[in-house]
């Protein structure tokens, strides 16, 4: 793999192990709420926001490495089935045709409503403290095009096991 690819790969590792820290900070704020809410009865009005963004961020983060390390949803046993070529034949399409489209276009989108909550300086409006939506809004687009990244990297990867297959 050449440089680029190699940076790529590490900054999508690093994004994802990062986002996947964000569950110990999750699982606090919503034990704090459980813990305040039910045995003090003194519900807050910041622990649903809050939750929601750690858990986006985490998910977002995510996405790309979980891609890179080839843990998403597969349908294996229709795949399995496939002899090796054409298996790789519909990687290619799959990464091609539809991964790499969605995710370019959720990244162009994602940039826009980022953008927007920063420009406008949109809060969120679910519970009394406002806080601003611009930080969990950036996570959209970066989640976003980190897979797409990635998905780029896994189409060329099938490529070359194909050319090798067939050279």
């Amino acid at each position: 793999m050449g440089n680029t690819m190699l940076l790529v790969e590490k900054v999508v590792r690093v994004c994802g192990k990062a986002g996947a820290w964000l569950v110990i900070p999750l699982n606090a704020v919503v034990l704090y709420e459980v813990f305040i809410r039910y045995i003090l009865n003194k519900p807050t009005d910041w622990v649903y926001d809050t939750a929601w963004m750690l858990f986006s961020a985490l998910f977002l983060l995510g996405g790309g490495w979980v891609l890179q390390e080839g843990r998403h949803v597969r349908i294996d046993i229709i795949l399995g089935a496939l002899p090796n070529k054409l298996r790789l034949w519909w990687e290619i399409i799959f990464y091609a045709v539809m991964l790499l489209p969605v995710m370019a276009i959720l990244t162009w989108k994602g940039i826009e409503y980022a953008t927007y909550a920063w420009v406008t300086g949109e809060r969120l409006s679910t519970t009394t403290w406002g806080f601003p939506s611009g930080p969990v809004k950036t996570m959209i687009p970066l989640g976003f095009g980190l897979v797409f990244l990635q998905g780029i990297l896994e189409l060329i990867k099938v490529c070359k096991r194909l050319n090798e297959k067939e050279g």
